[in-house]
């Protein structure tokens, strides 16, 4: 996805790994440790994942990085932790994992997906999943500035101007509406799920950030 990273570990073979797998940039320390987040420049990153397969070490590693954003005063990172189970998922967003993902679950819902809709499986394997692709499939949120928020979805026009469809919409209750029509009123921090090419998808993203109505709606 073109997102610059940081591999932090304590493996004596981490460089053979990394050598393996391109990692750009790796740190052969404990990940929970001071030292362990300066030497990755954790302050400038947007978001931390903790993989290990040790509940502790997760949770370990979830508390530093609170701790640390608190002491810098910046607003929360995004973190997602590695659980076993629906217990461990629970504990982990308790002590403060914005996301939990079960290796085994997603593993079960793919197969699924695979069995029991392959050709959809088939589309998003080359299209979603893959870098370089012509289509792209992302949920963008409308934030409460939006010139968007309370009007009906066919006045932004996203077809006709950047060439993309809105496919779905997550209200912010976290109810989902499956191919909006023209009339679905659009609301505060509600997310559009958009197809379309990447440059389209910015555009949509662009057009949809602008506090005033944009220019290019007088002509369509």
């Amino acid at each position: 996805a073109h997102i610059p990273f940081v591999v932090v570990d304590r493996n004596d073979s981490l460089e053979d790994i990394a050598q393996k797998y391109h990692y750009p940039f790796f740190i052969n320390e404990d990940p929970h440790t001071e030292i362990a987040m300066l030497k990755c420049h954790l302050s400038s990153a947007r978001g931390v994942i903790t993989l290990s397969n040790n509940i502790a070490d997760n949770i370990a590693q979830i508390t530093s990085v609170r701790l640390y954003e608190r002491e810098l005063g910046r607003k929360p990172y995004f973190v997602i932790g590695n659980a076993k189970n629906n217990e461990d998922e629970e504990k982990l967003k308790k002590l403060g994992a914005d996301s939990a993902v079960s290796p085994s679950r997603l593993f079960a819902q793919r197969v699924n997906a695979m069995a029991t809709r392959p050709d959809m499986e088939n589309l998003l394997e080359r299209f979603a999943y893959q870098k370089d692709t012509p289509l792209d499939l992302e949920e963008i949120i409308v934030p409460r500035y939006s010139w968007l928020v309370l009007k009906k979805l066919k006045e932004a026009h996203v077809r006709e101007i950047t060439q993309t469809s809105v496919v779905g919409i997550t209200q912010k209750d976290g109810k989902f509406i499956s191919m909006p029509n023209g009339d679905t009123l659009v609301t505060s921090g509600c997310k559009l799920l958009v197809i379309g090419t990447s440059q389209g998808v910015r555009l949509t993203k662009q057009l949809i950030s602008k506090k005033d109505k944009p220019e290019e709606l007088k002509y369509v």
